[in-house]
């Protein structure tokens, strides 16, 4: 677990439930997290601090997921993209933005399943 703490995940959905349920998991396999109800909190946070995976939704206000990647990209912050949505909001709206999410996933989440995504990432 300690070669873990170091890796901090940044997760961004404007259900607070849904933050706190991936902070919850996340944590428990000894990575740090932060939080961040839309993509305009994100990217502040993520201009200002050091993250290494981002997890994201989609559907958000302010600023949704296809935004706030796009913004990442464009501010040349290099880190792998999870996107969690129902498929119904995940479209191929990532053109023009190299590279987009590195993975999608479909809500409700599988706790295993993001958990080894994150290992594979990271």
């Amino acid at each position: 677990m300690k070669q873990n703490t170091k890796k901090r995940v940044l997760i961004v959905d404007d259900s607070e439930m849904v933050r706190n349920f991936h902070s919850y998991i996340i944590r428990m396999f000894g990575y740090q997290t932060g939080t961040a109800e839309n993509g305009v909190v994100a990217l502040e946070k993520l201009l200002s601090e050091e993250y290494q995976l981002l997890v994201t939704d989609i559907n958000m206000p302010k600023m949704d997921g296809y935004e706030l990647i796009k913004n990442v990209r464009e501010n040349g912050i290099s880190i792998p993209v999870i996107v969690i949505s129902t498929e119904y909001e995940y479209k191929s709206r990532f053109s023009g933005v190299e590279p987009g999410p590195s993975l999608h996933m479909v809500k409700p989440t599988d706790p295993e399943k993001l958990i080894a995504t994150i290992k594979m990432l990271l």
